[in-house]
């Protein structure tokens, strides 16, 4: 009998030891919910600026390589060897990392506020509608260099009945012609008529400039000194406008260098005659 009551007694000693803490402190229930302690994160930063706020670029450089050598081999370490402690190593260096970028994204928003000049949305906007109008403005200007451009220069098209891109190429090259106020005329090099533009039959200019593709267009000057290939093969109403502007800019550019282009073919078409009074070749 004595042994059963000193086996109970040791066996419900510990809950009773433990329980005076509850009994002590019965205010609180039994099933209760506490807010966890707050643990102060200790937050190591990503480079040492309090140390040393004068640092030079070598410095810079060298904390910055240090630590991401750190980082790389915490994350091979992490992938070779998975563990929590593994993860959660590299997962506070990386930490590092994201806190350095905030401090960063929060030190260009402040050179933006104090340095507007830098921060150009005129000419570089960043909202929806500010782009839109910036595209509008450009294709505004765009339209512009395409229509001084038809001002000075006719279009000349060469192609062939058998060519299948010629039969695709010319109601573009048409709506191209009426949208920016090009003059346009064509070159059968087979004696046909086109079914848009004055066509002249001459074989022998064709050969002169050795076309060998169609179709083929050229731009001529007004004046036949100044001409050059714009477009081979078929192209859509954007690639016409795109390569135009293009031509602009360069013959704008070899005006302001007072240069002739060397890959322009002037001096063959001045002798063929092809301008915008090439009567003689119009069917």
């Amino acid at each position: 009998m004595i042994k059963i009551v000193t086996s109970l007694i040791l066996l419900f000693l510990p809950s009773i030891v433990l329980g005076q803490g509850f009994f002590d402190e019965r205010y609180r229930g039994w099933f209760w919910f506490e807010n966890k302690p707050i643990m102060k994160e200790n937050k190591t930063p990503l480079l040492k600026r309090e140390q040393n706020p004068d640092i030079s670029p070598e410095e810079a450089k060298a904390e910055i390589e240090q630590f991401a050598k750190e980082l790389e081999e915490l994350k091979f370490m992490m992938l070779a060897r998975p563990s929590p402690e593994n993860v959660k190593a590299y997962r506070d260096k990386e930490k590092q990392m994201w806190d350095q970028a905030d401090d960063l994204h929060a030190a260009w928003d402040k050179a933006n506020l104090l340095y507007p000049e830098q921060r150009d949305l005129i000419n570089n906007p960043v909202n929806v509608h500010g782009v839109k109008a910036k595209r509008a403005m450009q294709e505004e200007q765009n339209t512009q260099k395409i229509k001084e451009l038809a001002k000075d220069f006719d279009l000349v098209l060469f192609f062939s009945d058998s060519c299948k891109y010629c039969a695709l190429l010319s109601p573009v090259l048409k709506n191209f012609g009426e949208l920016y106020g090009f003059h346009i005329d064509a070159i059968s090099a087979t004696g046909s008529k086109h079914e848009y533009f004055k066509t002249a039959n001459a074989p022998q200019l064709i050969e002169r400039l050795g076309i060998t593709a169609f179709p083929t267009v050229i731009a001529v000057s007004h004046d036949s000194k100044t001409a050059f290939e714009l477009i081979r093969g078929y192209v859509s109403l954007s690639e016409l406008e795109e390569y135009s502007l293009l031509a602009a800019k360069y013959l704008e550019d070899t005006r302001n260098k007072e240069q002739v282009g060397t890959k322009l073919i002037s001096k063959t078409i001045a002798k063929c005659k092809i301008t915008r009074s090439y009567s003689s070749f119009l069917l």
